[in-house]
């Protein structure tokens, strides 16, 4: 069941990243993002009244130490986005499965089996190749503007502070469950990013625009992000779900070229390619 729930994650973020990407036209980047976790909190609180909870120390470890690195994370991706070009800065993102590696046998004791491991860094090469541009860029393109590009640093620490957090979500879901630790991380995620938007005036949306119901179409594909995402979590180990989560940007690549004409489909189709054989190792693994 985790490959069922691993692979619908991405299919929901690939589509969610088309409306988001139309959302900017009219909103700005740090709306959106208060924007994206408005449904999850309407939807999942509730459930916090219908479930057995459950509370220990390891529980709130994983549920601040998560929650704060996803906030931190959401802020540096705006920021990057922001100040470097998005070929070389998209690519930094394929080192989280990478980071996990590394980050995973000491929060949770997981590593992968040689076919896994393969697969995961089989789908880092074709992520990597998937958000590079060779038109205009190397393969060394976005390494070598790690010296002198502020944005692809941004990314290159965001990528490693989703490989943390993804080890405190498992923590949290391990000692209480999905659902309650899926309420919970939205409820405080919502609530600090509701005070940092306040606290640097950006609180005045643009009601009139046109577009506004991308805001609602994004926070609900962000609700079944974050049950097949935690769901996955819950089953199998956290490398596995965040190498198969990388799959969004091949979605990403198709969905733009249909909906926003974006170029260059038959170049991504080889990290296409690549991607989609990193996670058939990692399933038949």
């Amino acid at each position: 069941m985790w490959v069922l729930f691993a692979s619908l994650n991405p299919i929901s973020e690939g589509i969610r990243s088309v409306f988001i990407k139309k959302a900017t036209k009219d909103f700005d980047s740090f709306i959106i993002s208060w924007a994206n976790n408005f449904l999850p909190v309407i939807v999942f609180t509730p459930l916090l009244f219908f479930i057995k909870l459950k509370f220990n120390s390891l529980f709130w470890i994983g549920l601040g130490g998560s929650s704060l690195l996803n906030v931190a994370a959401n802020i540096l991706y705006m920021r990057s986005i922001s100040k470097g070009d998005i070929s070389s800065v998209m690519p930094m993102q394929s080192f989280a499965p990478i980071f996990l590696l590394l980050s995973s046998p000491f929060l949770l004791g997981e590593f992968p089996n040689l076919m896994g491991l393969i697969g995961i860094l089989t789908g880092f090469v074709g992520s990597y190749l998937l958000n590079l541009d060779l038109t205009k860029n190397s393969l060394l393109d976005p390494l070598k503007s790690l010296v002198k590009d502020k944005g692809t640093r941004y990314m290159l620490i965001v990528a490693f502070l989703w490989s943390i957090s993804a080890n405190f979500d498992k923590i949290a879901i391990q000692n209480s469950s999905t659902w309650q630790y899926m309420a919970c991380t939205n409820i405080l995620i919502f609530s600090v990013i509701t005070i940092l938007v306040l606290a640097t005036g950006r609180s005045k949306i643009n009601l009139a625009a046109v577009d506004k119901k991308y805001l609602f179409i994004i926070s609900a594909f962000t609700v079944g992000s974050y049950i097949f995402h935690m769901t996955a979590l819950s089953l199998t180990l956290a490398a596995y779900v965040v190498a198969m989560k990388r799959m969004s940007g091949v979605i990403s690549v198709f969905l733009g070229n249909i909906f926003l004409k974006e170029a260059n489909l038959k170049q991504r189709l080889l990290g296409s390619f690549v991607m989609l054989l990193g996670v058939l190792l990692i399933v038949f693994s």
